[in-house]
């Protein structure tokens, strides 16, 4: 009885939330168009590094540490 109860109230709940959604209003007005931008090319600031000036990417290391343990686990 209990669970039948549990179901009934899930299942009201359910319809419920769903007529509620299904009664709302959609009383916005419509967006107005974005302004459009026009991509320029940018002049480049100053002069780029070239040949070994140039700064190099961080390097990577890995690591793998092991130690060789003599025992028992009791």
């Amino acid at each position: 009885m209990k669970s039948l109860k549990h179901i009934i109230f899930t299942l009201a709940m359910v319809m419920g939330l769903a007529f509620s959604v299904s009664a709302q209003k959609d009383d916005r007005p419509p967006k107005p168009k974005p302004p459009v931008v026009d991509p320029k090319p940018k002049p480049p600031r100053g002069n780029p590094p070239k040949g070994d000036d140039r700064p190099k990417k961080p390097g990577m290391s890995h690591y793998l540490i092991v130690e060789k343990r003599d025992g028992n686990i009791a």
